[in-house]
């Protein structure tokens, strides 16, 4: 598997992206009348640029690779305190995340609903609010999940560059960004049966930092992209270990000058919300997916 299934999907991706580049601008407009957004996941601001993935994994603990699939849909915002100074939107989420790895297996549903809150004030670098509550069903499992995150992040002020949320600029070109950044910090509640022990329910809080950064080498071709998180578990009200960190580093390639469609490479190393926690160390290439 290891020798023939990465040149197999690699030449799957170079024949599949011409064919859906010629179609991708009537998607797109379709998608933003509807105000749909397509990513990975949504644990983060709305403008994270996380494509949603379709990938094979080479497990380097051990010679179980696998295929998954992370796929998350935004639908249409609502915005609740349009005569004032500050900005509440609410969204509805649906994600699906499948993993084939035999050590652990995924399949789990969710929907959820996201919030951000923007305060009125004016600051050079402005706080706001995340909020997700989601419903998760474990297709495997046959079991329910509950999971509520919030979360603390700031905005810069447009006029000041490498602010948090602020847009880096090609200097030769005002259309195409060269990055940005954001900064979090979390408090998060998990329900989440056999976590540790078999017929019973895990039920535990962590506090968390996170930092994501999106850096385009090349404009619309070459994106990188670093997604690291440390949670610290609370209390003793759960057997699962009490520090657990998560790095995440991508390297994707969009061809035709689109940021749509990419061909990606990712390098995954620490503890997994997504898989119950578990210790993975894990590079992934992909089909990516994002708008």
């Amino acid at each position: 598997m290891k020798s023939y299934f990465i040149p197999i999907v690699v030449v799957l991706c170079v024949c599949i992206i011409p064919a859906d580049l010629l179609s991708q601008d009537d998607t797109k407009n379709w998608l933003e009348r509807n105000n749909i957004s397509i990513r990975k996941t949504f644990d983060g601001s709305v403008n994270e640029y996380k494509p949603a993935t379709f990938s094979f994994f080479e497990n380097h603990k051990s010679d179980n690779d696998f295929i998954n699939v992370d796929l998350a849909i935004k639908f249409s915002e609502i915005e609740l305190l349009e005569h004032t100074n500050s900005v509440l939107l609410l969204y509805p989420v649906i994600e699906w995340h499948k993993s084939s790895n035999e050590d652990n297996e995924n399949d789990k549903l969710s929907a959820g609903i996201n919030a951000e809150y923007y305060f009125g004030q004016s600051f050079t670098l402005k706080p706001y609010l995340l909020s997700n509550f989601a419903f998760k069903r474990n297709l495997l499992e046959d079991h329910n999940e509950l999971r509520y995150v919030g979360q603390l992040s700031f905005i810069g002020d447009p006029e000041y560059s490498y602010l948090p949320g602020v847009t880096w600029r090609f200097k030769n070109d005002e259309v195409d960004y060269k990055g940005l950044y954001f900064s979090y910090f979390g408090y998060e509640y998990n329900e989440v049966p056999d976590l540790v022990s078999q017929g019973k329910t895990e039920t535990f809080s962590a506090l968390f930092a996170r930092l994501f950064v999106e850096y385009w080498a090349l404009p619309q071709s070459i994106q990188l992209i670093f997604d690291g998180t440390y949670r610290g578990v609370l209390g003793d009200s759960s057997t699962i270990k009490k520090e657990l960190p998560l790095v995440n580093l991508s390297f994707n390639y969009y061809p035709g000058k689109q940021e749509h469609i990419s061909i990606g490479v990712t390098y995954r190393n620490g503890y997994a919300p997504d898989l119950k926690y578990a210790k993975i160390e894990t590079t992934a290439i992909s089909l990516n997916v994002k708008f």
